[in-house]
C-alpha cells in the first residue's frame, strides 16, 4: 500500500462503511472491480472520469474523500485548480461538453503548430 493513499484509504472506508463490496461498488459506479481494488491499495490512481464515476455513485464530493484541491500539486497554476472545482461539480452531459471543447481547442492548437 501507498504511504500516500489518502484517497484509497478514505474510500475504503465510506465503502466499507455503506456495507458495499468492491464488486458492488464497482458495478454502482460501472467501472471493473479490480480499479476499486488498485485504488484502494494505492497501486492505481483513477483518471477524472473514473474518480467521477465512484463520486457519483457514492453521491460524494472531492472533499468528502480527502481530496483538497488547494493541496493538488499544480505548480500553483490557478486554472487547473478552477477546473478540478468545476469538473467536480459537473454532471455527466456537462463533462462531455467541457471534453469536447477541449479536444477542439487541442486540435486548433495542433494546427498552429504544424
Amino acid at each position: 500500500m501507498s504511504k500516500d493513499n489518502t484517497f484509497g484509504d478514505k474510500l475504503k472506508q465510506i465503502r466499507i462503511s455503506r456495507g458495499l463490496s468492491q464488486a458492488k461498488l464497482a458495478e454502482m459506479a460501472n467501472i471493473h472491480e479490480k480499479h476499486i481494488s488498485k485504488i484502494e491499495t494505492g497501486r492505481f490512481h483513477p483518471n477524472f472520469e473514473t474518480l467521477n464515476k465512484i463520486l457519483r455513485a457514492l453521491d460524494l464530493k472531492l472533499e468528502d474523500v480527502g481530496v483538497d484541491l488547494s493541496k493538488v500539486s499544480t505548480n500553483d497554476n490557478p486554472f487547473f485548480i478552477k477546473a478540478m472545482q468545476i469538473l467536480s461539480n459537473a454532471n455527466e452531459q456537462e463533462i462531455e461538453f467541457y471534453y469536447n471543447l477541449l479536444k477542439t481547442a487541442q486540435k486548433g492548437m495542433d494546427s498552429l503548430k504544424d
